[in-house]
């Protein structure tokens, strides 16, 4: 038979029972010290006599303290103190890499000294560690390098960019590989020519970011959904709200959007805008707007508020990027040939939702508009001619050096051209196939 454990559970129950503190606080008791017995040199006899000495040493600990015995000292001569090493007495093996002179350990060089640095990464940051032993490294190697004498006149900066259109003409696209090494795997399937887009290249452009998906949704209904057309047709209108920038949110009406490019069509010239303007003063909702003046209606949407904006320098690092296929089987003339065209981005927009204003705020308000239209007019003179200036710097090939006289004077124009006009009259095609 089998003995039936009196335990029904895996683990042992343990009942704890803590004592509580005792009710009165601990007793100290105070000793009498001596504090000068602590100064005298035979406190720590006892422990000198516990300690053993790794090595033998004499009774001057190594320091002879009598320095009567060395003839000379006190006369400024101290050779007795360090004795030179004579050849008549032969050293142990062990005891010569010790009197070995001091200068030899000296004699290394800088990259001697970086490479020779023990690396413990186990005592300090290994990250810290790993840089500061490349950066020893990389200066040690490139105190090594002589420095390259690079050409960096104006001619040499054009044949250098001239000379990435030949290599790009000239490449095979089955040999490009990706930059990055996770990537080598991915292959070129098709090749673009990137060009700024003269078209749009005067526009300012500004990148706003929305807190969610743009819709039609109101305050009324909020279940209200916008096509991609009428979102891409859209309009933002700034306003300054008790020294708060927000933006209103407008979009046109879904059987609307065809007539937009009718309107576009039928543009009016600035006196048909000074009647308009003229109209709109008396009475907004006045219905001559309507017969002279082409326009689609707008509805507001809702309202957004500047979080932030920021304006970015042109120095390129954020574009508008729109890409051109090829139109197979179209009959319709082309404005632009395949490639990638770009267009600088002048600011960057953070926006977020503003509260519902209540009647009374909103009837405060008198730039709110509810309705709104949306018509074209010609651009001036000034602003075409404002407009030519700005295209002219990716549509005409003289535009740099017509900027570079301005600065410099036509007298400085042949300064700063280096060494690479004359190796461009001695060899080359001459340039003649950069027709980009």
């Amino acid at each position: 038979m089998s003995k039936k454990s009196k335990l029904d559970l895996l683990v042992r129950v343990r009942y704890l029972n803590p004592l509580p503190p005792p009710p009165f606080p601990p007793k100290l008791f105070k000793i009498s010290t001596d504090i000068e017995r602590l100064g005298e040199p035979s406190y720590l006899n006892h422990l000198a006599a516990s300690t053993p000495l790794p090595m033998l040493v004499d009774s001057e600990m190594g320091m002879p303290l009598d320095l009567n015995a060395y003839p000379g000292v006190w006369d400024g001569d101290d050779s007795a103190l360090n004795p030179i090493m004579r050849d008549d007495i032969k050293y142990d093996p062990v005891d010569l890499e010790l009197l070995a002179p001091l200068q030899a350990s000296s004699t290394t060089n800088a990259a001697t000294k970086a490479s020779s640095a023990a690396e413990v990464s186990w005592m300090r940051n290994s990250n810290l560690f790993t840089r500061k032993t490349a950066a020893r490294r990389r200066e040690a190697a490139e105190g090594e390098k002589k420095e390259a004498v690079v050409d960096a006149s104006e001619a040499a900066q054009i044949m250098a960019i001239d000379q990435t259109f030949r290599d790009v003409r000239e490449q095979d696209l089955s040999e490009l590989r990706h930059p990055d090494s996770k990537k080598r795997h991915l292959r070129v399937v098709e090749s673009y020519d990137i060009l700024p887009d003269d078209e749009s290249w005067s526009n300012p452009y500004i990148m706003i970011r929305f807190p969610e998906r743009p819709s039609a949704a109101t305050a009324i209904n909020p279940s209200a959904s916008a096509s991609d057309g009428r979102l891409a047709r859209s309009v933002i209108r700034p306003i300054r709200d008790e020294d708060q920038q927000v933006m209103e949110f407008y979009l046109p009406r879904e059987e609307d959007l065809e007539k937009l490019d009718e309107v576009y069509d039928k543009a009016v010239p600035d006196e048909v805008m000074e009647q308009v303007r003229d109209l709109a003063e008396q009475d907004g909702s006045d219905p001559r707007i309507d017969e002279i003046l082409p326009n689609v209606h707008y509805d507001r949407i809702r309202t957004y508020e500047v979080v932030s904006q920021t304006f970015l320098s042109g120095e390129g690092k954020e574009v508008l990027m729109s890409f051109v296929e090829d139109e197979e089987g179209s009959d319709r003339p082309r404005k632009k040939r395949k490639g990638v065209y770009f267009a600088d981005i002048n600011a960057r927009t953070l926006l977020r939702k503003t509260r519902v204003k209540r009647r009374d705020e909103a009837e405060d308000r008198q730039d709110m508009w509810d309705i709104t239209r949306l018509g074209y007019r010609l651009p001036g003179a000034d602003e075409r001619e404002a407009r030519q200036k700005q295209v002219a710097q990716v549509t005409e090939p003289g535009w740099i050096d017509e900027q570079m006289r301005i600065l410099q004077g036509p007298e400085n124009m042949a300064e700063g051209l280096g060494e690479a006009i004359n190796d461009e009259s001695d060899g080359g095609d001459g340039g003649e196939d950069f027709e980009d």
